[in-house]
């Protein structure tokens, strides 16, 4: 078993949309580096790929009720309108590039460990839709209920996005993930969660996160998505004492209009909410 898969599990089946757009190579693990290489298994358009992100990034930006809104208003006059009233998907190119981003990570720490993490859909309450939120990219959190006692764990990532791969974006992800980073957003998702489920909450409450950091437990995930070379990039210039941290590159054809193919396609099943 490699410590990628120790970290985050194995890389997903081609049953999973992930796992049969992206191959993966756990690349040898040294005392500065864990990375896992993510390569396109077929680099031709995949219509289907496009339609799962699109549906992914309006789950991530609005909530169900706010979807049933756009279904009742869809059928009244007016509902162009009404829709740009509400947009929450941003038209900003750059934020586009970091949100899909932060939720391919997301959707991917879900996929290898095979199951829905408990996190907060921190881009539906973005004041300013075409800016980027501040705070943590990715906080996912693992409820592990025992008979006696229940444990956790703590997913905390960093993504970032570059058309072409930089020595930059790879300092950037590594240096945000040293071993003395600590999770920021944990009361903001407490605080959502206990909207929904205030039992699940009080559970989260009782956990002090230092002392889950303490266990080994707080798994750091940074994530580079750029073209065919990221990989090459990574390899070069990651450095980093962080035994917790997992770096994961997604080296793809053409990534910029993977993204704007993408949020496309989500403004089309917006513009006709009846079909979501």
């Amino acid at each position: 078993m490699t410590k990628q898969i120790k970290l985050i599990g194995s890389h997903p089946s081609e049953e999973h949309p992930m796992g049969d757009w992206l191959v993966v190579n756990d690349i040898p693990v040294t005392n500065t580096k864990c990375h896992r290489e993510l390569t396109e298994r077929n680099p031709k358009k995949n219509d289907d790929l496009i339609l799962w992100v699109a549906n992914k990034i309006i789950e991530h930006h609005y909530s169900s009720s706010r979807i049933e809104k756009l279904k009742e208003k869809y059928t009244e006059l007016g509902f162009e309108k009404y829709a740009n009233q509400h947009r929450r998907l941003p038209n900003d190119l750059n934020v586009k590039k970091g949100n899909a981003t932060e939720i391919l990570l997301i959707e991917y720490i879900q996929s290898t460990l095979k199951k829905d993490l408990i996190h907060s859909f921190k881009l539906r309450y973005n004041p300013n839709v075409d800016q980027a939120m501040k705070g943590d990219d990715t906080l996912l959190i693992e409820l592990i209920e025992q008979e006696d006692t229940n444990d956790l764990r703590i997913y905390l990532g960093e993504s970032k996005f570059r058309t072409t791969p930089a020595k930059k974006a790879v300092k950037e992800i590594s240096s945000s993930l040293d071993k003395d980073k600590m999770p920021l957003s944990y009361t903001f998702l407490l605080e959502e969660v206990e909207k929904q489920n205030k039992e699940l909450a009080l559970k989260l409450d009782n956990f002090i996160v230092q002392d889950i950091k303490d266990k080994g437990q707080l798994i750091y995930t940074g994530l580079l998505l750029s073209n065919e070379h990221t990989s090459s990039f990574v390899e070069s210039n990651l450095s980093n004492d962080n035994q917790d941290l997992i770096f994961i590159s997604i080296g793809i054809k053409d990534p910029e209009n993977f993204i704007n193919l993408a949020f496309e396609k989500a403004n089309q099943l917006i513009a006709n909410p009846s079909a979501l």
